[in-house]
């Protein structure tokens, strides 16, 4: 029997990186969208995919979601679907994004996800992975809201890997820290980035192991050296 993974925000960037991999690994993906718009040529190009609209920064959406899988068995549930929007607190700016649905769409909408979905990953003791970014561990001046809506995340993995050993369970929580990805949402921004692809595989091989935190990319080294100066790199992300 094939394994069933959900990827969330599967229609562009990592996400639509994620699917092609699990996809050729012989999964039966079912990935999302935010309207049927948004899916129209991830359709198309992938055609063994169930595309369902699932809209993170609508509750109302994100019920629907949940209630068209049903008792689906999930043996992967990958939180994939981010935003990120500048601001600058001391300017009245034009922003495309408000701090609601960012906070939606990044944090409170994959959490009301889990719980609506956590008996389909658990009877089959699945696997639970949220991709969060080195910004919740080093975050930066321009984007506070992702930032704390990443560091919200990452402490929302372990409290969920401390209830998991509290109730003796097989099922597993990974967080995949990413490095500076080139997607949309990067563009303009940044040097060195890692492909989609890289990410993409990254996370499969760690996932894979059921690892509780998989280093993508350049946060191996981002982590040695907080290890050794907790507050260098900080210090410099504060700058950028």
């Amino acid at each position: 029997m094939h394994k069933t993974v959900l990827i969330t925000g599967g229609t562009r960037g990592i996400g639509k990186a994620l699917v092609q991999h699990y996809c050729n690994h012989g999964y039966k993906v079912i990935a999302t969208g935010s309207s049927e718009q948004s899916m129209e040529n991830s359709r198309i190009a992938f055609e063994d995919v169930r595309w369902l609209v699932c809209n993170l920064k609508c509750v109302v959406s994100i019920e629907k979601f949940a209630m068209a899988l049903g008792d689906q068995p999930l043996h992967m549930v990958i939180h994939n679907a981010g935003v990120q929007q500048s601001r600058d607190l001391f300017v009245a700016g034009d922003e495309t994004i408000d701090i609601e649905d960012e906070t939606m769409i990044n944090f409170t909408g994959p959490i009301m996800l889990t719980r609506l979905l956590f008996d389909n990953v658990q009877r089959v003791s699945g696997t639970w992975v949220f991709v969060t970014s080195g910004l919740a561990i080093a975050p930066k001046q321009s984007s506070p809201i992702y930032c704390a809506n990443k560091a919200g995340l990452r402490a929302f993995c372990k409290s969920f890997n401390g209830q998991i050993k509290l109730h003796n369970s097989d099922i597993k929580v990974c967080e995949a820290i990413m490095p500076l990805v080139d997607t949309d949402m990067t563009q303009g921004r940044g040097k060195g980035k890692i492909s989609p692809q890289q990410a993409a595989q990254e996370i499969f091989d760690g996932a894979a192991k059921g690892k509780k935190e998989i280093h993508i990319g350049k946060i191996r080294i981002l982590m040695k050296i907080r290890s050794l100066f907790p507050n260098l790199i900080e210090n410099i992300m504060l700058k950028a």
